[in-house]
């Protein structure tokens, strides 16, 4: 799937831009101060949730697995304000993409999750952040 096709599928442009205004600088700040082991335990658990329920095709799970898994990172950056601002956009973007979410996306994107948490738990910003980017499309 071409990265243009794959951004159609997965959610509207606007709200994949607005998410990486977000969630990029608050990953950037995750990756940079490190997670505890307790913060990582806790997103890998979701990042498997994401697998799980992409495995069996259970798109309404997954979705849901998906949204839980992007506000805890955001959570975690102990900024309230940001985490009520993104709150209906993450929720609007799985909205969206109900019609639009492939078993193969599904679980590339599942996958994904699995990569960012290593790299959260490695503190490789800059890894991270492509990858955020390429989790969301081609928004430049």
């Amino acid at each position: 799937m071409t990265a243009s096709v794959r951004t159609a599928a997965a959610q509207p442009e606007g709200l994949a831009e607005l998410r990486l205004l977000l969630e990029l600088p608050a990953l950037r700040r995750l990756a940079a101060r490190g997670l505890s082991d307790r913060e990582l335990a806790l997103v890998g658990q979701l990042a498997d949730a994401t697998a799980r329920a992409a495995r069996a095709g259970e798109v309404l799970a997954y979705l849901q697995a998906d949204m839980v898994f992007h506000l805890c990172l955001l959570e975690l950056t102990g900024d309230p304000v940001l985490s009520e601002i993104a709150r209906p956009l993450v929720s609007g973007g799985q909205v969206a993409r109900r019609a639009g979410v492939s078993a193969d996306l599904m679980v590339r994107e599942a996958r994904e999750h699995g990569e960012l948490v290593g790299l959260l738990a490695d503190g490789v910003v800059s890894a991270a952040d492509r990858l955020l980017r390429l989790h969301f499309g081609p928004v430049t």
